[in-house]
C-alpha cells in the first residue's frame, strides 16, 4: 500500500476511535480474542498478590444472601471465591474462553455459578445484584474499558446498597529514577565504547525511523530504583459517587518537590485498587510484583536535587487509549 493511502487509512481509524461507541466495539472485539489466550490467565492465576487481595476482600465483603456478577469472569477463579460466600454469582465473559471456567466450576463443585456468554452492557439478570466483583483494570488502569463497562453495570443491575469491588482508585504518574542497569538512554544521549552518537538528536533519518510508542517503554518491580518524590495520587475517584465517565478530570498539572537526590529518567505510571480501608491492591513497581506491568513516560535524563520542583502536565485525552496521553515537564 503507498505510504500516503496508509496515512489516511490510519487517520480515518483514529477518528473513529474518537466515537466512544465506536471505540467500546473495537476495544471489546479486541479484548474477546486477547483473553483467549491461556498464557494470560496463567499469568493472572499465578499473581499471589492479586490473587489474595481478591480473596480476602470477598471473604470479608460478601455475604451468604448476596448475589454477585463476576464481570469478565476468564477462568472464573474470582467467580468460584465468591460462590463459596454467596447466594447466587453470575459469571460474564464474552469470551469463548468461558467454557473452561465453566468446567473448572464444575470440576470442582460449584453449583450455585450461572456462567453467561454476552457483553456485559446486554446482561440482564432477574433479581437485583448486591455486589460487582470484578478485575478490569488494565495496566494503566482506564485501558479495559473499566469505567464504561462498571458504570453502565451500576445504573442497569446494581441494586441501591450495591458495591462495587473494588470500587475506589487512585492513579499515580511519578518521576523516578531507575536501576542503573534497566537504563535505555536516548539513541543521541549514548556513549558506547567511545563512540558518539550525540550528532542523531533531532535526525530525520532517525525520527522517520520511530514507532508510535517510541517515547515510552514497560518496567516493571526491579526496574524503578526509586520516586523522587513523595508519591501521591494525580487522579482519584469512587465508583460509589461516579455517574459519568466525564466526570473523571483529563488536564492535571502537578507540581512534585523533590526529596531524594538522583536521575529523573521518566514518568511512571501505577495505580492503587481500594476494596475497602483495609485491602488495597497496588501496582507499584516499588512495592511487591504484579502482573500488572508499568508505562514509563521516557524523558531526557538528567540529574535532580533535593528541594527541586518538578513541574509536570498529565493530559488524558482519550482515558482508555494510552497511546493519546501526553505526559510532559513544563518549564519553570
Amino acid at each position: 500500500m503507498p505510504k500516503a493511502a496508509s496515512i489516511v487509512l490510519q487517520r480515518a481509524y483514529e477518528a473513529a476511535l474518537r466515537n466512544r461507541s465506536v471505540r467500546n466495539a473495537v476495544y471489546g472485539e479486541w479484548n474477546k480474542q486477547a483473553f483467549t489466550d491461556v498464557f494470560e490467565h496463567e499469568k493472572m492465576l499465578a499473581d499471589r498478590v492479586r490473587v489474595d487481595a481478591y480473596a480476602q476482600a470477598i471473604d470479608r465483603l460478601v455475604g451468604p444472601t448476596d448475589v454477585v456478577v463476576d464481570l469478565g469472569t476468564g477462568t472464573g477463579i474470582l467467580a468460584m471465591l465468591a460462590a463459596r460466600r454467596a447466594r447466587r454469582v453470575y459469571a460474564i465473559d464474552h469470551s469463548p474462553f468461558i467454557d473452561v471456567a465453566e468446567r473448572i466450576a464444575a470440576h470442582n463443585g460449584f453449583t450455585n455459578i450461572t456462567f453467561v456468554q454476552e457483553h456485559s452492557t446486554t446482561f440482564q439478570p432477574s433479581e437485583p445484584v448486591d455486589v460487582v466483583l470484578h478485575e478490569q483494570m488494565g495496566d494503566e488502569l482506564l485501558n479495559e474499558n473499566m469505567l464504561d463497562n462498571l458504570l453502565d453495570l451500576k445504573q442497569r443491575v446494581v441494586a441501591e446498597d450495591g458495591r462495587i469491588l473494588p470500587g475506589r482508585f487512585e492513579f499515580f504518574v511519578e518521576p523516578v529514577a531507575l536501576v542503573e542497569d534497566r537504563q535505555v538512554p536516548f539513541l543521541w544521549d549514548m556513549q558506547v565504547h567511545g563512540i558518539d552518537f550525540g550528532f542523531l538528536r533531532g535526525d530525520p533519518a532517525v525520527s522517520a525511523n520511530t514507532r508510535k510508542s517510541y517515547g515510552y517503554r514497560r518496567v516493571s518491580t526491579g526496574d524503578v530504583a526509586h520516586s523522587l518524590g513523595v508519591p501521591a495520587p494525580v487522579l482519584s475517584f469512587d465508583l460509589a459517587t461516579l455517574h459519568q465517565v466525564d466526570e473523571v478530570p483529563r488536564d492535571l498539572t502537578v507540581p512534585r518537590q523533590v526529596t531524594t537526590d538522583g536521575w529523573f529518567d521518566g514518568f511512571c505510571i501505577w495505580f492503587r485498587a481500594h476494596f475497602d480501608d483495609r485491602t488495597v491492591l497496588s501496582t507499584s513497581p516499588l512495592e511487591a510484583r504484579t502482573s500488572w506491568t508499568n508505562r514509563l513516560v521516557r524523558t531526557p535524563r538528567r540529574k535532580v536535587g533535593a528541594g527541586e520542583t518538578i513541574r509536570y502536565r498529565v493530559q488524558l485525552h482519550d482515558l482508555v487509549r494510552p497511546g493519546t496521553w501526553t505526559i510532559a515537564e513544563e518549564d519553570g
